[in-house]
């Protein structure tokens, strides 16, 4: 977070503007307008601050094990006293928790999906019109369709990025169309691999 120097100036010539002519010499308005705009900056900015670093703990709470969760959340839920702060701490595990079991039950999806390897998996999913559609995956083909390290950086980086921007993102070969896809795995409701079928429920 740093200050922006230009702004400033421009919101003390705002309120410098707006009470000049009331008799007082230039130079005092504009210090007591500065003192008004760097206020009101440093507060932004701490704002800012306490957003983000909220945000980076809300983060790191989620990456934790939902089952680890759970139990915190059933420790708070039984205490016959809270208080604001220990509701505050409920909510932010009670949202945590939903993030870390969403994103648990996306990994073993991926893992029972490459589970397949040069076998077929018939998956069903949600397309975002709403319709159901099945598509047949053959998750080991995928490697001789990308270049992988024989990328060049650029693009390795892109492919990086992507991923980390969307962990719900699965890359698949659509054996039927004969091309790479995307599978989102939050909408994935059946997968059909090595003679077992994996359901699920999407909300």
């Amino acid at each position: 977070m740093h200050y922006d120097r230009v702004e400033i100036m421009k919101a003390a010539w705002v309120i410098v503007r707006r009470f000049q002519g009331n008799g007082e010499p230039l130079s005092a308005l504009m210090s007591r307008a500065l003192v008004c705009a760097w206020f009101t900056a440093r507060q932004k900015v701490s704002v800012a601050r306490r957003m983000e670093q909220s945000r980076r703990e809300a983060t790191a709470l989620a990456e934790r094990p939902a089952a680890e969760l759970a139990a915190e959340i059933i420790a708070l839920e039984n205490r016959s006293y809270l208080g604001h702060e220990g509701q505050e701490k409920l909510r932010g595990l009670r949202t945590a928790h939903k993030a870390a079991s969403e994103r648990e039950a996306q990994e073993a999806k991926r893992e029972i999906i490459d589970s397949a390897k040069g076998r077929f998996a018939s998956v069903t999913f949600t397309k975002k019109d709403g319709t159901e559609r099945v598509m047949r995956v053959q998750p080991a083909t995928l490697k001789f369709h990308v270049r992988g390290a024989a990328a060049s950086d650029a693009a390795q980086k892109a492919v990086q990025a992507r991923a980390e921007r969307h962990p719900h993102l699965m890359p698949v070969w659509d054996a039927e169309a004969q091309a790479p896809r995307s599978l989102n795995l939050a909408t994935i409701s059946r997968i059909a691999v090595n003679g077992t079928v994996h359901e699920y429920a999407i909300h």
